[in-house]
Formats: structure tokens, sequence, C-alpha cells
């Protein structure tokens, strides 16, 4: 829970960084009497860069200068944290507990030393800088700037559709605290990249911050999408059409549709493999088709389906020596195939010779 306040500025002593209502276990450490030190384990009301409120039995004096330490352990001897010098700012009874005072108190140098996730954004001026990569920081502006250049700006701001406008905000101000060419000006040669970075976010977040022109935005999107959608919606219509064509031997048929496939998907190896099964079964269209068939295999080397289809066309063309390869090919793509494997044993006894000499694929990888 947090209690709203003005922007702050780090070096201003009068200005108060946001106080959350957050338990954090300390001890304070202050002196009772010349000769006598009081130590007192307790926790946290409410924190911020400039102090904190807490619990005590006890009640120093306004002016009190204490030690302030978060307890990683029960302990004392063991706490790993250091001392942080702070003064007693003011002190009152309890309205709630009987017997408890709460105790004001206020650091000598403010600074975020509390273990907070997600702290508010004013506490960044108060946090020791943090030492970056270079090549991880550069790496990452790049990979933002490639979203920022397609227009991406949830994904630039990592944020979704449905995310609170706070969120949104907050996720903008600690990108910009990260890249803001202001704090890496003793580095010169990133600059140039940081300035075209920090104007997308700004662009983006004014984008994503209003509602009406997120509003707009996402029916932008939804546009993109739909036009992005379409082909392939049609694309499907006409391969079930040609698998119909198919059925019926309508080969002629078959291609006309799968022409049509490849117009609104003309990198889909499956499209491309199966117009190669069609034309095939057409004598003079057996020269485009082992073209398809090249063309396919570009596109996706791995697809099986492309291969035996090539493999069955050069059989039926009666060039068993330039099928085997293929079929070979998925049995490596799928050591399981029947069909394959069915084919090629029935290729090799009928042509033990062939089946004798490594193909070239064989030579290659030492296998027979």
């Amino acid at each position: 829970m947090k209690e709203p306040t003005p922007p702050i500025n780090a070096a201003d002593a009068k200005r108060r960084s946001t106080r959350v209502a957050h338990a954090v276990p300390l001890v304070i450490t202050w002196p009772e009497t010349k000769e006598k030190t009081r130590v007192e384990e307790t926790a946290t009301l409410s924190i911020n860069c400039h102090g904190c409120r807490y619990f005590s039995r006890h009640r120093p004096k306004k002016g009190t200068k204490i030690r302030v330490q978060i307890a990683d352990n029960k302990e004392v001897e063991s706490l790993g944290s250091p001392h942080l010098e702070a003064r007693v700012a003011w002190i009152r009874k309890s309205r709630r507990l009987d017997g408890y005072y709460q105790v004001g108190v206020e650091f000598e140098t403010p600074q975020n030393i509390w273990p907070v996730e997600q702290a508010p954004e004013d506490w960044e001026s108060f946090s020791p800088p943090v030492q970056e990569d270079p090549a991880s920081l550069m790496a990452e502006v790049e990979r933002l700037l490639t979203f920022a250049s397609s227009g991406e700006h949830y994904r630039l701001l990592d944020v979704q559709a449905d995310t609170p406008g706070h969120e949104v905000k907050s996720h903008f101000y600690r990108l910009a605290r990260r890249f803001h060419p202001d704090r890496h000006m003793d580095h010169p040669e990133r600059i140039p990249r940081l300035v075209v970075l920090m104007d997308a976010l700004t662009n983006a977040y004014k984008i994503l911050s209003d509602e009406e022109t997120k509003a707009q935005y996402d029916a932008n999107l939804r546009r993109i999408a739909e036009k992005q959608t379409e082909p392939k919606r049609l694309a499907a219509q006409y391969l079930q059409n040609a698998k119909e064509c198919l059925a019926e031997q309508n080969y002629i048929g078959s291609i006309l549709w799968l022409r049509r496939a490849i117009e609104n998907e003309p990198n889909s190896s499956g499209y491309r493999a199966m117009l190669g099964l069609s034309l095939a079964h057409v004598p003079e269209y057996r020269r485009e088709a082992v073209e398809q068939f090249e063309i396919a295999f570009e596109l996706d080397p791995s697809n099986l389906t492309a291969h035996l289809y090539y493999a069955r066309t050069l059989e039926n063309m009666n060039l068993p020596w330039r099928a085997r390869p293929h079929y070979i090919r998925v049995l490596e793509l799928d050591m399981n195939h029947v069909e394959a494997r069915e084919r090629l044993n029935r290729l090799d006894s009928a042509a033990p010779r062939l089946a004798s000499r490594p193909s070239l694929l064989g030579r290659l990888t030492g296998r027979r």
C-alpha cells in the first residue's frame, strides 16, 4: 500500500520518497547510557528511502543516534547486512498496543536498503547503480529495436493488451531508467542507438497509456491479423478441394486448386509436394513436377511426405535408382515408416546390384 507523494529528487533532503507499508525484520542499537547499549529486535511498520517506522517497547529520546540493521537471521551476531547510521525523528505511544511506542527513524544518508521486489519508481534514485555487461545491454537494445521497427508496442514494453495502465507506466519507467541516454553519457558510442530506442519507448507508452489511441492501435492490430489469416484460410480451403479431386483421380482439378493454394501460401513445402504429386500423373507436366519437388525440399529438407511423394513419382517414371535415396531419407526421418521400408525392400529385391552399391548419401555418411 503506497502513500502518494510528489516526484522526488535524491539530492533534495526536504522531499520524501514513497512510503510503503512493509514489515522488514530489524535490529536497532542505541546507547541508552554511557555504560549501557540497548539492542532491540523488531520489525518495520512502513519504509522509504529516508527512513522507517517500527514498534518498540522502549522510548529512546528524540534525536538519539541509532544504528539500523536488517535482520537476516535471528542471531544478532550472524547478521550479514551492514549497519546504517540514523536518528530518532519522533516517538509516540501506540494507540493499538499497550506498552509499545511507534518510533520514526531518519537515515543520515537517504538510500534504498530494503528487500522489496516491486519497489516504487522513485526509489531508483536512491539505489546504487547496477553494473551491466555492455554486450548484453546492447544486445537487449537491438532486440527491443526489432520490436520497435515492426510496431509491436506490447512486446516493446513487455506488457499485454489487458495490462492495467499503472503497470504499463511501471514497465515504461523501468525501461527508461535502464536505457535513457543520460544514464550512459560515459559511453558515447551507445548514445545513437539509445536515443532511437528511447524515442520508440516513449511513442509506445504514449499510444498505450491513452484509451483512444490504444483502441485505435488495437483495431489496427486486428485488421493486420485478419489480413494475415485470410490467405491461410483460403489456402486451407483450396487444399481440401484438391484432396477431393485427388480422391476422384481428377488430377487436372487438383492441380488447379493447388496452384491457388500456393498463390496464398507460396512458402508451404507441403503444398508444393502435393502439387508435384498431382503434376506427375500428367505426362506433359512431369518436368514441372520435378521442379515443384525440388522447391519443396529447399523450403523444408526434412519434409518426409515430400520425399515419399517424390520417390513414388520417380518409381512411376521408371527411375527406381533415383527413388531409392528418397526412401532412405524417409527412413532416416522416421525409422519405423512402414511404406518406405516395404518399397525400399521391393526395390532391393528387384535390383540386387543397385542395393549393394552405396548411395551418394551412404558414401557421405559412411552407411550402406
